[in-house]
Formats: structure tokens, C-alpha cells, sequence
């Protein structure tokens, strides 16, 4: 990979060296002696990968290089819920050829279904003895279809989805996968199909789950989703009691755009072009244009 000036000359700091190896790995990790410790139990952990205290600061030292190829990235917190959700973002839209690994101490579901739904590769939870950090690596490049895509198909497409599910947040994933899928496959913009959209569909689907049915097993969550080449639409149904949208704080930053400070709401329409409650507040709709369709054709939406 090549820096923007010219490449780190011999001597220079260990951290520069390490972004120069073909497969580049960066470790990010709020607390060195919990690095460390996770190490030491972990087999075939990378001692010589480049280390950083933040994202933030894995973004800054990422912005000196030109070109980034393939390149992993393990994030070892004692809690899920430690992670900078806003930082993580950034860096799955500024980089996302990078494969995340996560190593947890310990992770709810609600923040395990964030990071994947951000494009965390996978989650690590202890015994620590038992992880090949090694293995791990290795396995997780993401496997390329041998199918070959019609350039033109999808432009005369259009395609509807329902899905009707327990209040399970297990089930979120999956679906977020086929949206994923979806969006790729209609030509979205990498941001939006990897780590936008899923984040705003991970919001309002958790919020019917857990906000509108309470976890309720004996209660179901209807999911109908539209893409076409010009515009995704998703639209959630819960059955429960609704809420008002004016008792609902607006937050504007840090962990406060997360669902924990009023289901997600200003999250949602921070990212997508319309968010619309309806039944109460047992219905939202949301709609995201597609920034990557340039030629404006396709089939009408």
C-alpha cells in the first residue's frame, strides 16, 4: 500500500511498518493490559500487527495511505456496548474493504446485532483459549460467487418482500442479510448497502421487537420491503400499544443516536431520505433513494 507522500523510509515507527505487509492487520483496543491478557489465551495472535487506542485513531493513521488493500482489523473491548458505534461507522464507509473481527469479553444481543449489522465480520466471545486468531484471519475473507450478473437484468426489476416474524431479535440478521443482498444486487452505493440502510433496518426492526411488542413471543412483527433500481423502501408493522413521536427525544450525537435514548428515531432519519409513523406508531416507513443509479432508467418506482 502506498502513502501519500512517499513510504514510511527504514526506521520508521513499527505501526507504519506493519501497514506496508500484503495483508495488513490493526488491532484497536481501549485497554492495553486487557490487549495483553486476551493475547496471551488467544493462539496465533498477531504480536506484530499495528495497534491503536481508538477508531479514531486507526482512521487517521489509514488516511496517510493512498491505497488500502485487503486488511483486517480486530477490535478487542471488555463490552460490546464499549465500542464507538459513530466511529465504526465512519470507518466501514471510509474503508470497506477492511474485514472487522471483534474479540468481546463479554456482548449483549441488542449490541452483537449492531456490530454485525455495521459490518462486523464476527464476533469472538470467550474462552479465549479456544480462539485461533490465526484461523480466523484466514477464514475470513468473504467468499465471491462464481454466478456471472447480467449488467442490464436488475435495471428491469423490481422486487417486493414480506416477512412475517416472532419477537426475536435473532431473526434481524437475517433479514438484514437479504436487504444487503438486495441492495447490492440493484446497485446501491457500497455505503448504503453494507452499512447505512442495515444500520437504519437494524433500528426500526429491534424497535417493533422490543419498544412496540415488549419481547412478547405471542406477539409478530410484519416486515414488507420494496427495491427497485431507483429507490429501497421497508415498511414495519408491530403490535403493539404505538407511542407518540413528540415523546420521543431527538438526540443529536454520541451514544444518544442509538436505540437507547428513544428508539433510534433521529438515527433512522439522519440516514434515510424519509421516516414516516403511522397506526399510532405501530407502522414506520422508511425510504432511501439510490445515490448509484447515475442514468436515472431502470423500471418505475
Amino acid at each position: 500500500m502506498a502513502r501519500k507522500s512517499s513510504d514510511s523510509p527504514a526506521g520508521a515507527p513499527p505501526v507504519l511498518r506493519a501497514m506496508k505487509e500484503k495483508r495488513a492487520v490493526f488491532v484497536v483496543a481501549d485497554e492495553p493490559a486487557y490487549l495483553e491478557q486476551v493475547f496471551s489465551l488467544c493462539t496465533d495472535a498477531p504480536a506484530a500487527a499495528a495497534r491503536f487506542s481508538s477508531l479514531d485513531a486507526l482512521l487517521t493513521a489509514l488516511g496517510e495511505f493512498e491505497r488500502l488493500p485487503l486488511a483486517f482489523v480486530i477490535l478487542v473491548f471488555r463490552r460490546g456496548a464499549n465500542l464507538d458505534i459513530p466511529a465504526l461507522r465512519r470507518v466501514r464507509l471510509e474503508y470497506p474493504q477492511l474485514v472487522m473481527i471483534a474479540v468481546l469479553g463479554e456482548c449483549d444481543q441488542q449490541s452483537a446485532l449492531r456490530l454485525q449489522s455495521i459490518g462486523v465480520h464476527g464476533i469472538l466471545l470467550p474462552p479465549f483459549e479456544r480462539i485461533s486468531l490465526g484461523r480466523e484471519i484466514a477464514t475470513a475473507v468473504p467468499n465471491v460467487p462464481n454466478f456471472k450478473r447480467h449488467p442490464d437484468l436488475m435495471r428491469r426489476a423490481s422486487v417486493r418482500v414480506d416477512f412475517l416474524i416472532p419477537s426475536d431479535l435473532t431473526y434481524v440478521i437475517g433479514i438484514n442479510y437479504h436487504i444487503s443482498s438486495l441492495l447490492k444486487e440493484f446497485g446501491y452505493p457500497p455505503q448504503d448497502t453494507r452499512v447505512n440502510i442495515p444500520l437504519a433496518c437494524d433500528e426500526a426492526i429491534t424497535n417493533a421487537i422490543v419498544h412496540g411488542n415488549g419481547s412478547d413471543p405471542d406477539k409478530r412483527v410484519g416486515i414488507q420491503i420494496y427495491v427497485s433500481p431507483n429507490r429501497f423502501r421497508m415498511r414495519v408493522r408491530d403490535e403493539g400499544a404505538g407511542f407518540k413521536l413528540e415523546d420521543v427525544s431527538n438526540p443529536t450525537q454520541g451514544e444518544a443516536l442509538l436505540r437507547a435514548s428513544g428508539r433510534g428515531v433521529y438515527l433512522m432519519k439522519n440516514i434515510m431520505d424519509s421516516v414516516e409513523f403511522k397506526e399510532g406508531g405501530r407502522v414506520v416507513e422508511l425510504e432511501k433513494r439510490n445515490g448509484g443509479n447515475g442514468n436515472g432508467g431502470g423500471h418505475a418506482s
